[in-house]
């Protein structure tokens, strides 16, 4: 059910371009100037048709998986008794819940599934076949019409389609980039950004005519000035 609503919600994804025209699933960014009108009406079919097959998928997976009911029938490979004394004969088909109810009190695989490997010295029995029937709650749909064989087949049939789809729009997508530009975009992406200084940061031409200050022209310029003696003095008695 799940895979099925996958299929549905991957067909509105592509139908939406193919119906409006717009979206980034039609980015045009690197293809070639002269084939961007030819582009998008093949892109714009090409989802249509995803979003078609998509659907179809979805509702034969639903029919395969959801709408048959799996039943496996499994036989002992030779009369077993059972611990309540009912002796099954050796060719008598029986379901899984039934055998399990049959050998609930043996060794049997932990999962208590019939697939598991088990003794079959122990458990003496097979997998014979399983059935596929179509559930009560859809006896009386269109449903019925549609065997578990078709829907399985039709299911397999639109994966494929799907896939050449897939296949076809890659190729369509490669004939029509320009490599050139795409090429040059990827090479713009890719290199590394630096911040950029003003110019004539670093320039100190101006400052080329300064007079160098050394602590002796310093002591020139600036006069001694007296130091103010703040020293209490003791008045003479």
């Amino acid at each position: 059910m799940m895979f099925s609503f996958l299929l549905i919600v991957i067909a509105i994804v592509v139908a939406v371009p193919a119906i409006t025209g717009k979206g980034r699933m039609l980015n045009t960014e690197y293809i070639k100037k002269d084939k961007i009108a030819s582009y998008k009406k093949w892109m714009r079919l090409i989802y249509g048709l995803m979003a078609l097959v998509a659907l179809v998928m979805a509702f034969f997976n639903f029919v395969e998986k959801e709408a048959y009911a799996q039943t496996h029938y499994y036989e002992f490979t030779e009369s077993y008794v059972g611990k309540d004394g009912v002796t099954y004969p050796a060719g008598e088909k029986h379901s899984v819940p039934e055998m399990l109810e049959i050998i609930k009190d043996e060794d049997k695989p932990a999962s208590n599934s019939l697939c598991a490997p088990v003794d079959t010295d122990a458990l003496p029995y097979r997998y014979v076949e399983t059935t596929y029937t179509l559930q009560e709650k859809y006896q009386n749909s269109f449903l019925k019409a549609i065997s578990y064989k078709t829907a399985r087949i039709l299911n397999y049939v639109a994966l494929g389609v799907s896939m050449a789809i897939i296949f076809t729009l890659f190729l369509f997508m490669n004939m029509m980039t320009d490599k050139a530009a795409q090429k040059k975009g990827r090479e713009q992406a890719n290199s590394p950004v630096r911040p950029s200084m003003p110019k004539g940061a670093f320039d100190f031409s101006d400052y080329k005519d300064e007079v160098e200050v050394t602590p002796d022209k310093f002591s020139e310029d600036i006069p001694n000035q007296p130091v103010e003696d703040t020293t209490l003095k003791k008045k003479k008695k």
